[in-house]
């Protein structure tokens, strides 16, 4: 569908339902409806008991600039080249922010007031209005049906710290705060004083959002619109801590979701009050759902799939997700889930999966592994997280192991599973032609020249490339060939993995490409009698014209731990240009990551 007028003849402004969105942070299902017993949450816990309550609900990615990049366009970020965080992507021609479709039906659209979305866009074609004072109440014609969101922001990880926490919860009374010793310590966390605390301080915030909840649906009750407004609420990942927020497992995406649909809209005995939903959900389904129920045609382009309304297509059987660059650090992974077992492929298992993210070490959940793993204090599960390498496969029974913490990938009995989820997720991955096989460099570099990062792969050419790339990510192309490929990405991920090939590695320093340089430098840095070769080429590097390199080289040298020692003074004379580079220039001053970083344990 293209964004022009849509025909109203068959929907009347009058039939047409309001939908309310209400959305909170970093909460997975932290409430009483959801067998939660120590949250406060009277009033969701109503919504629950007036409506749906859906157990399977999932986001494409752990962090809110992805999911919410999903969610905005119903479309997987990885398609659209949008998952790095906060990247500004530019969309290809044909996809829009669903509200614009809406505005063209005669929606009033209303934002207030987070967008975050990992691409370029335009405000005033997406809302009518996106500030803190949006609202539907201002829309020009009380009879105008109204698409409004509102984004609950109390809950979000920052203001678990102690400071924030302080501030938010000013109002409560002192017998609704929690008591630390009656929160309940998942096996993932060190059972300490501090992580009681912030587990505690996490429902203190859950029980104000509550109450914000409880503000928002009065206020449809008091305008008289409760039987013409389709409410939804949910969080955009779970919760802020370690292995949860950033991550695929279960802990970081799967998340609560409520919906109240009023009688005269409910079809096939959608919504009915007090029901459980346990279908696999991906919140890039919101956009088609919302579509759908306001009478609209869902573009083809779209990956999601309405599970409200009429014509609703089979259930899903899968729910897939996806990881890359979290803030200053780069990572790939990529997840898929049925019913009971999900897999999880590394593709850069060279990397701990609890990789220094500077603004997340502030959480004492972190702090607390750190300090637990130089300890030699964590179980066997829990301390692979902070290991490497990475097993280059996950398979988890989700029915006997709920926390994903003992992989089953290498367990023969398992096999079949693993083959089967591994098969889907490259059939996934191929179907939407997922941009990020190529490095952030070569993509930002290649979206100059194709428009959109999605229209690199586009086409039967864009296939047949997008197919030579991802064999190369996934092992397929002997090292020696793709070493000596036409294809840029096609060499990087080759030098990548090339860790014995000495002399393809000291051919990598010398290719044209200056990412291809920074993967085979990392690589022959493990080789202690050509580690002379290394810092040469990534002090040249560090000077880059483009930011992305001087990113990707700084960041190398970090990961290299006694090689930065080396180039310490070409570090400490860049210009610290962005809060990324700042932040890893900072970490190199202060010392090596691995194999734990406790630096600044206090509060």
């Amino acid at each position: 569908m293209s964004v022009g007028l849509v025909s109203l003849d068959s929907v009347r402004a009058a039939d047409r339902p309001n939908i309310l969105w209400i959305s909170c942070e970093d909460i997975s299902s932290h409430l009483g409806c959801y067998g939660d017993s120590i949250a406060t949450t009277p009033h969701l816990d109503g919504l629950a008991a007036e409506g749906v309550m859906y157990t399977h609900a999932f986001t494409c990615h752990g962090v809110c600039a992805p999911s919410r990049t999903g969610i905005i366009t119903g479309m997987y970020p990885i398609s659209l080249g949008a998952n790095h965080m906060r990247s500004k992507a530019t969309l290809p021609g044909h996809v829009h922010c669903f509200p614009e479709y809406l505005r063209q039906a005669g929606y009033y659209c209303t934002n207030n007031s987070k967008t975050d979305y990992n691409f370029n866009w335009n405000r005033n074609a997406v809302w009518d209005d996106t500030s803190r004072r949006a609202h539907w109440k201002k829309r020009p014609n009380p009879d105008q049906p109204f698409f409004a969101v509102f984004n609950l922001t109390m809950t979000h990880e920052s203001r678990i710290w102690k400071e924030n926490w302080e501030t938010v919860v000013a109002d409560l009374d002192p017998n609704q705060l929690h008591d630390p010793a009656s929160v309940s310590v998942p096996e993932l966390y060190p059972n300490t004083p501090e992580v009681r605390a912030a587990i505690a301080r996490l429902h203190d915030l859950i029980t104000v959002m509550d109450g914000r909840v409880g503000e928002l649906l009065a206020e449809v009750d008091d305008a008289g619109l409760r039987d013409k407004t389709i409410i939804i609420f949910w969080s955009d990942h779970g919760d802020g801590f370690a292995r949860a927020k950033r991550w695929v497992y279960d802990t970081g995406t799967r998340v609560p979701m409520i919906a109240r649909i009023p009688k005269a809209y409910r079809l096939e005995n959608q919504g009915v009050p007090g029901s459980v939903d346990g279908q696999l959900i991906n919140l890039i389904d919101l956009a088609p759902t919302v579509l759908n129920l306001a009478g609209v045609d869902i573009p083809e382009h779209m990956q999601g799939q309405p599970f409200l309304g009429d014509d609703l297509p089979a259930a899903r059987e899968f729910i897939y997700g996806a990881r890359d660059r979290i803030d200053e650090r780069f990572d790939m992974v990529r997840s898929v889930r049925g019913k009971r077992f999900r897999y999880v492929r590394n593709f850069m298992p060279w990397r701990p999966a609890l990789q220094h993210i500077s603004y997340s070490e502030q959480s004492w959940t972190r702090r607390a592994l750190r300090q637990a793993y130089a300890d030699g204090a964590l179980s066997e599960g829990v301390a692979s997280f902070l290991t490497v390498p990475r097993p280059a496969e996950e398979l988890y029974d989700l029915d006997s192991d709920p926390l994903e913490l003992n992989n089953l990938a290498a367990d023969p009995e398992f096999s079949q599973h693993l083959t089967r989820l591994r098969n889907q997720c490259t059939e996934w991955q191929t179907d939407v032609r997922d941009a990020h096989v190529l490095p952030e460099s070569i993509l930002i570099q290649e979206e100059r020249r194709a428009g959109s990062r999605w229209d690199i792969f586009a086409g039967d050419m864009g296939l047949a490339r997008w197919k030579g790339v991802f064999n190369a990510a996934v092992g397929q192309v002997p090292i020696r060939e793709g070493a000596s490929s036409s294809d840029e990405a096609v060499r990087w991920w080759s030098m990548a993995q090339a860790d014995e090939n000495v002399p393809l590695l000291l051919l990598g320093l010398n290719d044209d490409s200056p990412a291809v340089r920074i993967a085979a430098a990392r690589s022959l840095f493990q080789h202690k009698g050509h580690r002379e070769k290394v810092a040469p080429i990534l002090a040249t590097l560090l000077n880059n014209d483009e930011l992305s390199i001087r990113h990707a080289a700084l960041l190398a040298l970090d990961e290299l731990g006694e090689l930065s020692e080396l180039l310490r003074q070409d570090v400490e004379q860049m210009p610290q240009e962005n809060n990324y580079i700042k932040t890893i220039i900072r970490h190199i001053i202060q010392g090596p990551m691995y194999p734990a970083d406790v630096s600044n344990l206090q509060d």
